[in-house]
């Protein structure tokens, strides 16, 4: 696939088919994406790769968390002004693709607990790092591997979804992977075969144009 068109077409993933993905492909992705550009590279990038019955498992307790209205162990985000208005943009996009009213609280709250089940992806990928590592520069390396998995996953038919519902209850991470407090969890990204059934997967979401958002000098 060539690059320019790989990152243009990439858009987020809601729902999946049940092929399962192998751990081959996984690994080459991975491989693939591990050439981010890192601080001094450093590479800070740790990944969890889960898939059968340990992540419906942890879905499952994701979910129930969500529904006894359990405290996140991650801030949810916030935003305000122009950043809002996008948010309320795409989500409205989403509802309507999926055709979930106003006031139908039920299936807004079903949509809201898929993302915390990994939207029934055959795979998650969960990435995280060394505690102390948790600062700005290490995160923005992280960010970087996380736009470059979603990519290298297009080469293999694969689609993607970055999503920090997956770190919101840790948890259940920590109990079925072993993974311990000196570790930060990041974020999550669904992985698996595009449902082209699923109405939500038709929605994309704009981007601004390059004039309203960058300065040139010395041109």
């Amino acid at each position: 696939m060539e690059l320019k068109k790989a990152i243009i077409d990439r858009h987020s993933i809601r729902g999946f088919t049940a092929e399962p993905v192998s751990k081959e492909i996984v690994e080459d992705i991975l491989k693939t994406a591990g050439h981010a550009v890192s601080a001094k590279n450093t590479q800070p990038w740790q990944f969890a790769v889960i898939t059968g019955d340990v992540l419906k498992k942890i879905g499952e307790e994701n979910e129930a968390a969500l529904k006894a209205g359990v405290e996140f162990d991650y801030p949810d985000t916030s935003f305000e002004g122009v950043y809002r208005t996008r948010q309320v943009d795409v989500a409205k996009k989403l509802f309507s693709a999926m055709e979930i009213g106003r006031e139908d609280k039920e299936k807004r709250d079903w949509w809201l607990a898929r993302g915390f089940r990994f939207f029934d992806a055959p795979v998650a990928i969960i990435l995280y790092m060394d505690a102390d590592m948790d600062s700005e520069v290490s995160r923005f390396d992280m960010r970087a591997v996380t736009q470059l998995i979603t990519v290298a996953a297009m080469e293999h038919g694969l689609g993607t979804c970055v999503e920090y519902q997956a770190v919101m209850y840790q948890k259940s991470l920590r109990k079925h992977l072993g993974i311990g407090e000196d570790k930060k969890f990041v974020v999550g990204i669904a992985l698996g075969h595009p449902d082209s059934s699923f109405p939500a997967n038709a929605v994309v979401t704009g981007r601004e144009e390059v004039s309203t958002l960058a300065q040139f000098y010395g041109f």
